[in-house]
């Protein structure tokens, strides 16, 4: 791997892994649109077919994404912010979804999947850009009808996006579960652990023997360029955590927004020519 692969994969991983901790997001809104980048490039040392692209990109964000989620969550649970009675039983819904997420996205056209990804992108600009996230009214008591859809849609979207599902995590914590705003981050990253796993998993076992992927791969996970990035990332995501506490969140919320739609549009356009 060239000196310039390995600095722009370590680079993506200290965003990463400070977004990660400060927003209580996995990160895969970063680590999936720099794959399909990356990936594309001459000097990135690797060649693939665009349908392979698309899910070594998803499956090896979502690798990623679980050492740096419970990173972040042992530094939260260290700080007693992690609110686990709702965690728990979120998380546990959303390994099954993870697992027909993964599954689902082997078999969709790699064109399709990076349109979704970057209309996702577009929806998550627009939210954090925009909309107020506040908590309001008496924490809602935890039910089976309450905690089986929400975890059900954090891990499909999360496997079949390549992301840890915190992005949808979040509002549903705030508004569904209304939990305090101090405890969202921490708590979505704790369920993002638990469905990126599974996610993991799944495209690891699915990809065995699968042609097209790149050298360096178990499964559909792409370890040469993952390890790089998930180094970068554990070193900047107790940073992150930290300065959850300190930072003007709205003006943050507003910066990352502007640049998913950016990004978002771009990604659209060119899959929707694509397809």
């Amino acid at each position: 791997m060239s000196v310039a692969a390995l600095l722009s994969l370590g680079g993506i991983g200290i965003a990463v892994g400070f977004m990660s901790g400060l927003v209580g997001i996995g990160g895969g809104v970063l680590i999936v649109p720099f794959l399909y980048f990356f990936y594309g490039q001459p000097w990135s040392g690797f060649t693939l077919d665009h349908a392979a692209l698309v899910t070594v990109a998803h499956a090896t964000s979502l690798f990623i994404i679980v050492p740096t989620a419970a990173a972040g969550t042992i530094t939260y649970s260290r700080a007693h912010l992690v609110a686990w009675k709702a965690a728990l039983p979120i998380a546990t819904f959303s390994i099954v979804g993870a697992a027909v997420g993964a599954t689902i996205a082997l078999y969709l056209p790699g064109q399709l999947l990076s349109l979704a990804f970057g209309l996702f992108l577009i929806f998550t600009g627009v939210q954090l850009s925009k909309r107020r996230l506040r908590a309001g009214g008496k924490p809602l008591r935890l039910k089976l009808r309450v905690t089986a859809p929400m975890g059900l849609l954090v891990g499909l979207l999360s496997a079949i996006l390549g992301v840890g599902g915190g992005l949808v995590a979040i509002p549903m914590l705030l508004n569904v579960v209304r939990l305090e705003m101090q405890r969202v981050a921490a708590t979505s990253l704790a369920v993002v652990m638990f469905a990126a796993a599974t996610g993991t998993a799944t495209y690891v076992l699915s990809g065995l023997g699968a042609p097209g992927r790149p050298a360096g791969s178990i499964g559909f996970i792409h370890l040469t360029a993952a390890i790089p990035i998930l180094v970068g990332s554990l070193i900047s995501v107790r940073w992150g955590a930290k300065a959850n506490q300190r930072v003007n969140r709205r003006t943050l919320r507003r910066v990352f927004g502007i640049g998913f739609v950016s990004l978002g549009l771009w990604l659209a356009v060119n899959s929707a020519i694509d397809l």
